[in-house]
């Protein structure tokens, strides 16, 4: 199995199409209603956590089979495969949100351009792309964690590939955590700390933390292990409720401390959880496979969705919210199947190897 022909998982499929809703549709209840309360802010902000970990959980099988080739040949086409799939969509909604506001060409435009309008605070004089900071998190762990896991490989000779992973992956997130505790602008923490890139890129980190552990676990998926999954989300959720309150309610710095962690706890459980479910939902694959295709177009262009249909007053009450969600969903499976797809089938595939190539997780079940 190559790592780029790894296990299909519809379950990682369905989370990444929930996420994607639970950004699309708080950003309708915020800019319909100009709902001031947390609630929906949160939900858009929680989802993007999970994001996260699940980028770096299924991205794993591709970075452990970066550091077991150790060369340059492979990174470079885990590059290109990332890019790939990622800066051609992001330029065309990009280029949509823009004509909407007038701001092509503009500095702002150029900063979201190259994914620089978030790297050490907020850089941009109107921020009217909002959702691009999470995407410039992922742009630059796709360049600074592979290039970090090559160092190690090079400097740390131990001849268990995993344990050169696993040196990074804590290394990473221990710097990153303590650049975030030791330079944030806990006072501006929204668009200084949470939002910036220098202080957030971690977050993925998580995910790649989570792939490793599971190489090395031998985990049933039973009733057992999905009620214990279930209990740990539970907890994991509450607590990230707790931490949300807190920032919300009192003007000490130690909440905003917290979130990252809290967060990342929460976007582990949440994998794990959906990970227990695989063998179930396996039965509604197709539907699975759909919303995970289109999950990343959902995600880039729902407010520009929203924008325009804000343009002819029809982007509030309950029809509105239909019109809304059938556009998104129509226009994000039209841009996959008529411009992703084309590309994605273009990508460079991995060479082959006569050790083998990583699987994404040995999962069985009972």
């Amino acid at each position: 199995m190559t790592a780029s022909n790894s296990a299909h998982l519809p379950a990682l499929d369905l989370l990444r199409g929930l996420a994607a809703l639970a950004v699309m549709l708080p950003h309708f209840i915020m800019y319909s209603t100009s709902d001031a309360s947390p609630a929906a802010e949160i939900a858009v902000s929680t989802a993007v956590e999970v994001f996260f970990v699940l980028s770096g959980f299924v991205l794993g099988p591709q970075l452990l089979l970066c550091a077991q080739r150790k060369n340059w040949t492979t990174l470079k086409i885990f590059f290109i495969r990332r890019w790939m799939r990622t800066i051609p969509s992001y330029f065309v909604a990009l280029l949509a949100i823009s004509v909407i506001f007038g701001s092509i060409g503009t500095a702002d435009f150029f900063r979201y351009t190259f994914y620089v309008q978030n790297l050490f605070s907020q850089h941009n004089e109107h921020d009217y792309y909002p959702v691009a900071w999470s995407l410039s998190v992922e742009e630059w762990y796709y360049v600074s964690f592979p290039t970090l896991l090559l160092l190690v490989g090079k400097l740390v000779k131990r001849e268990d590939v995993w344990h050169q992973c696993l040196i990074a992956a804590l290394l990473f997130i221990i710097t990153v955590s303590a650049c975030r505790l030791s330079f944030g602008n806990t006072p501006d923490w929204g668009a200084g700390v949470r939002r910036v890139v220098a202080f957030r890129v971690d977050s993925i980190g998580y995910g790649f933390l989570l792939y490793l552990l599971l190489q090395r676990s031998k985990i049933v998926w039973n009733n057992l292990s999905r009620l214990l999954s279930l209990t740990f989300l539970i907890t994991t959720t509450s607590a990230l409720v707790w931490v949300n309150i807190k920032i919300f309610s009192v003007g000490q710095a130690w909440p905003r401390a917290l979130y990252p962690f809290a967060s990342a706890t929460f976007g582990i459980a949440a994998v794990l959880f959906f990970l227990s479910l695989n063998s179930l939902v396996g039965r509604m694959s197709l539907a699975c496979d759909f919303l995970g295709r289109i999950s990343y177009p959902m995600y880039l262009f729902h407010l520009a969705i929203l924008y325009f249909l804000a343009r002819f007053g029809i982007a509030s009450g309950f029809p509105g919210l239909l019109l809304y969600s059938f556009a998104v969903i129509a226009c994000a499976a039209l841009f996959h199947y008529g411009f992703e797809q084309p590309i994605l089938a273009r990508r460079p595939r991995y060479k082959a190897h006569t050790s083998g190539s990583p699987a994404i997780v040995g999962m069985t079940t009972t």
